[in-house]
């Protein structure tokens, strides 16, 4: 499989002289939201990109979330549902895979699909001015110098309470999609915990249960400009 990432590096920045392309290869800037079910992180997210267009840096924030899997299904020539497999692997066995392997038109491995995964949110982490919410965006954008990782928690009694509430279920099933949920997304992060990245960091964690959400946005937004992260893509970076 090509490298995904830099073809699209290349289609990028191919048309720029050497000086442009120095400046616009700067990574970033990008935030990522990790987030306990319930603490409503997408939602953060989209307020958080509304406050920082207001002082647009390189171009219109954008929040990042289940576009990595409609990418990366794009580049496989997959259906979203199979990439999104991976989200869910208690539902995949070995059965399974032997028989879309014989009958599907075109079968692609785990390994290469966590690739792809992993390239293309590297590759919107890269290109910057994106909050990506969840999908290990923490872990596979940690090396990125112009970035910010957020974690979002809550106690449980108080996550139970705004799911119930949210969806109109009861408390027995709004734990249950808690549980189910979480698990998932353990599973996922742990495919990029490795000798590299032994452990999860962040640069703030904030209980939700204690702030509103309007204030949320504004400890996070805070938080950026004291990391210093846009700073530099003021100064430096031109509009084309």
């Amino acid at each position: 499989m090509e490298n995904s990432l830099l073809n699209y590096m290349n289609k990028r920045f191919g048309d720029l002289t050497p000086r442009q392309r120095e400046k616009h290869q700067i990574a970033g800037p990008v935030v990522t939201i990790s987030r306990q079910v319930g603490c409503g992180g997408v939602k953060i997210a989209e307020v958080l990109a509304e406050a920082l267009n207001e002082f647009v840096i390189c171009k219109k924030w954008q929040v990042i979330s289940k576009e990595v899997l409609h990418e990366s299904a794009r580049q496989l020539e997959l259906d979203p549902r199979k990439v999104n497999r991976l989200f869910t692997p208690d539902q995949h066995s070995t059965f399974d895979e032997i028989i879309e392997a014989f009958n599907a038109k075109m079968y692609k491995s785990d390994r290469m699909i966590l690739k792809t995964v992993k390239e293309v949110i590297k590759g919107f982490a890269v290109d910057g001015c994106c909050i990506i919410v969840g999908r290990a965006g923490h872990i596979i954008a940690k090396d990125i110098e112009h970035s910010l990782h957020i974690r979002l928690e809550a106690p449980l009694e108080w996550r139970i309470e705004q799911i119930a509430s949210r969806k109109n279920i009861s408390v027995e099933d709004a734990l249950k999609i808690i549980n189910d949920t979480e698990k998932k997304r353990d599973a996922f992060r742990k495919h990029y915990i490795n000798k590299k990245h032994p452990e999860e960091l962040f640069d703030l964690t904030i209980n939700v249960s204690r702030f509103k959400p309007d204030d949320v946005v504004k400890l996070i937004k805070s938080a950026i400009e004291l990391k210093g992260i846009t700073e530099q893509f003021r100064s430096n970076m031109s509009y084309f």
